[in-house]
């Protein structure tokens, strides 16, 4: 919202300087984002009077102009194709300077002198989007007549600063002249004058007056018409388009200036309608029906849906409710008969409308907002009054309306011991009062408690907490008390057991190449049964979109769809990791149970080094490895076991492992089934998901470091024929079981199917270490354990083999 502080000063008397206004609007909870000021950089500015034109003797384009700038005449060469005799314009005398540090010097064109320049709006600083199509290739001159040599700036309203309002979405009182200036009267202090309104209303008129209805109320609370006749289509009065320009806004003609001028002063939208093309005497408002059309102002064909309001004319619309106007109905030049529109819509459907449609206006900003009922009458008689005034139109008879306006206050009860509880202060009832007087609430004894009345105009403010917002900010966040916070035992500021160990995984996972990655918790119905046994998720009620419909049931889906994103860029080499939470699915009235979980993903060559040119393809060996490297460094790799089994559609059947925490399943290591793959477009890939929440509360033992072996180990080495389904972690852990002692490491070093091995065979080559701390083993202590092992072994269907 852009509030000049020139037209601000039409409503309330503030004597403050811009700065100070500023700062004490942002200090108040309204954040002030610019001053723009029309004066900066701006000198020897003057009105002048163009007493005589000619055109220029070596120039066809170049006019030698005579013009009287107060104390004396000059002449000034214009390159303006409408500079005309006997007209105000603005006039740079020599000396002076323009916005962008533009200076001006007495110069010769073509021969002849030229002493200053004549202005055009756009070399005052205004923005060329806004400048009215009569002066967009020339330069500005004045309706009305002024006195040559007076500051030009004061003549065009520009001696002005304009401040920019950032709103947050709850403050759309402020998105009005008369909002701000309550706002300054709540900071300030003073009284807020409203706009004049005094209108000659005639009782019958030569046009048949128009009924109006409502079809559903739910769509449109109100709506109001007022008729105005025999108005002359022109351009508005010159202070209207500056302060429209001011606004942000570029002036089209006085009907059309006067429905966004109103805007602005009120916060509620208007629309004037072609009296004459509305095709008949009925103004109806509904719900568009399914697989309506209509041709909206931008001459775009728009298909409806039944969430849109339409404004028809008993039969067609001729509008849709607070986004935009139809394309036949609109004011042209040859519009003599007005119907100004004044409503009350649905904001949730104008919001889903202008969304739908990506068509934001000045008008959709605001009703989807809500408008205050008590500005929907003021405004529209303010627009009839201007009709009036600065167009010629006649109003014809009274107001025209349907449905009601909600123009009771509101009450909220509250107490200033609840407000001093809250805000950590000791105000007294008349502190309460005073700051709550100032922003217009009517405030009322009851007691230990105060009722606070609340206008239409401020029916954002709902709750206690509303109130207590109020009073701070009034009362001055400057004000409120430093104190320290009320406790009886001081514990030190450190990191928890599981932030601990999620930073240790992050930093070995980078510590490795992997690169981190945060993803939308949101994704579709599809992906959200992909890489689980879920078959349920949590579903939004206003999805954003189809792919943002659900919450996640896994992190893998996600990470996969970045590894395509890469690889269609040419990053064949991807190694990306999550920590984040999927969102188990209980009931559609319960909220879902958030777990913590450990995600990864790796294609392409992992551990490149370019000038060596080595690497390791990913496979489900490298992706074993590092997760077995986080468990190392998180000391539970004596927790963890690895299991072949077959878990997932969507994983290799052959190639995935279920990771076991004791005896519970807490993820999986695999590589990615081909048919996946190829659907998305994918190289060999590998992911592993690990439940976090298990793993971080598993409390580890405190490191017991031992001191290095002073004695030699000894080494054996086993070749073992198994069936081929015969896992090497089942071989190992009855090589575990089976050893009494010394048994340190059992390492697999060799696995082997083929000739000279029977089929549905393969032989594993298995290396057992033997270790004694105290003294040096002997091949007879060695040879005591070892036998056993091989006993148990081929008890359990192992041939040793020679």
């Amino acid at each position: 919202m852009l509030v000049s502080k020139e037209w601000l000063k039409t409503f309330i008397d503030v004597d403050a300087d811009t700065k100070t206004l500023a700062e004490k609007i942002t200090r108040g909870g309204i954040e002030v984002d610019d001053i723009i000021d029309y004066t900066d950089s701006i000198k020897s500015l003057v009105v002048g009077y163009v007493e005589s034109v000619q055109k220029h003797p070596e120039a066809d384009k170049l006019s030698v102009c005579q013009v009287n700038v107060g104390e004396h005449t000059q002449q000034i060469i214009c390159g303006a194709p409408n500079v005309r005799q006997d007209s105000y314009v603005v006039v740079v005398l020599p000396g002076g300077r323009l916005p962008g540090g533009v200076k001006i010097k007495k110069a010769k064109l073509r021969g002849e002198e030229s002493h200053g320049m004549i202005c055009s709006l756009d070399e005052l600083g205004i923005h060329s989007d806004y400048v009215p199509q009569e002066f967009s290739d020339g330069i500005f001159i004045f309706q009305n007549e002024q006195i040559p040599g007076d500051d030009a700036l004061e003549a065009l309203l520009l001696d002005d600063q304009v401040l920019e309002f950032d709103l947050t979405p709850n403050r759309k009182d402020a998105l009005s002249m008369i909002g701000a200036a309550y706002e300054v009267r709540a900071l300030f202090g003073g009284e807020v004058n409203e706009p004049e309104v005094k209108i000659d209303r005639k009782a019958d008129g030569s046009i048949t007056p128009v009924t109006v209805s409502n079809e559903d109320l739910e769509a449109s609370p109100f709506y109001a018409a007022q008729s105005v006749e025999n108005v002359t289509i022109g351009p508005s009065p010159y202070w209207m388009q500056i302060r429209l320009i001011k606004s942000g806004i570029r002036p089209i003609n006085n009907v059309v200036d006067i429905s966004n001028y109103v805007l602005l002063e009120y916060g509620q939208p208007l629309h004037m309608f072609d009296r004459d093309k509305i095709g008949s005497d009925t103004i109806t408002t509904r719900y568009a029906r399914d697989g309506e059309v209509m041709t909206t102002l931008d001459e775009k064909e728009r298909k409806l849906q039944p969430t849109d309001i339409v404004v028809t004319n008993g039969t067609e619309p001729i509008a849709l409710a607070g986004v935009m106007g139809g394309n036949f109905s609109e004011v042209s030049d040859a519009t003599t008969n007005v119907i100004i529109e004044s409503a009350v819509f649905n904001k949730v459907s104008v919001r889903k409308t202008s969304n739908r449609l990506n068509v934001r206006s000045e008008a959709s900003s605001r009703f989807e907002k809500g408008v205050s009922h008590v500005f929907v009458l003021k405004a529209l008689n303010r627009a009839a009054y201007l009709l009036q005034e600065y167009a010629g139109g006649t109003v014809v008879g009274d107001v025209i309306s349907d449905g009601a306006l909600d123009l009771e206050d509101s009450e909220i009860v509250i107490s200033t011991e609840f407000i001093n509880n809250r805000l950590g202060m000791d105000l007294s009832d008349e502190d309460v009062k005073e700051s709550l007087n100032r922003l217009g609430l009517g405030v009322t004894d009851e007691g230990e408690t105060l009722k606070i009345a609340i206008p239409s105009r401020r029916d954002d403010l709902t709750i206690k907490e509303d109130i207590i917002e109020e009073v701070a900010r009034i009362y001055g966040y400057d004000n409120l008390k430093s104190t320290l916070p009320e406790y009886s035992k001081i514990t030190p500021g450190r990191l928890t057991d599981s932030q601990k160990k999620t930073r240790v995984i992050r930093r070995q996972l980078n510590a490795i190449g992997f690169n981190e990655t945060i993803n939308y918790a949101l994704t579709s119905d599809k992906e959200s049964r992909q890489f689980t046994h879920r078959t349920q998720a949590l579903g939004l009620l206003m999805p954003m979109s189809e792919e943002r419909k659900v919450l996640r049931n896994s992190l893998v889906p996600h990470l996969l769809k970045n590894v395509t994103y890469n690889l269609n860029r040419q990053q064949k080499n991807v190694v990306l990791y999550e920590i984040g939470r999927v969102f188990e699915f209980i009931d559609a009235q319960s909220q879902p149970n958030e777990i913590d979980m450990l995600a990864g993903v790796m294609t392409g060559v992992v551990g490149q080094t370019e000038w060596l040119g080595n690497g390791t393809p990913a496979d489900f060996y490298y992706a074993k490895g590092v997760v077995e490297s986080v468990f190392d460094k998180l000391g539970l790799t004596e927790h963890v076991t690895y299991k072949q089994e077959e878990l997932y559609d969507e994983l290799h059947p052959g190639r995935t492992a279920a990771i076991y925490l004791d005896e519970n399943f807490i993820g999986y290591i695999g590589e990615v089934h081909p048919k996946y793959a190829q659907d998305h477009d994918l190289n060999r890939t590998v992911v592993f998901e690990i439940t976090l929440r298990d793993v971080l509360n598993i409390q580890t033992r405190t490191i017991a470091y031992e001191i290095l072996p002073k004695y030699p180990s000894i080494t054996r080495d086993i070749a073992l024929v198994v069936d081929v389904e015969v896992t090497a972690h089942t071989l190992d852990e009855i090589i575990r079981k089976s050893a009494k002692k010394y048994l340190v490491d059992v390492f697999v070093f060799d696995v082997y199917e083929g000739e000279h091995v029977e089929a549905g065979k393969k032989s594993v080559a298995i290396r057992l270490k033997y270790l004694n701390r105290e003294e040096t083993l002997t091949d007879e202590q060695v040879e005591a354990v070892h036998t056993p092992i091989l006993a148990a072994l081929e008890e359990n269907g192992a041939l040793l083999r020679s």
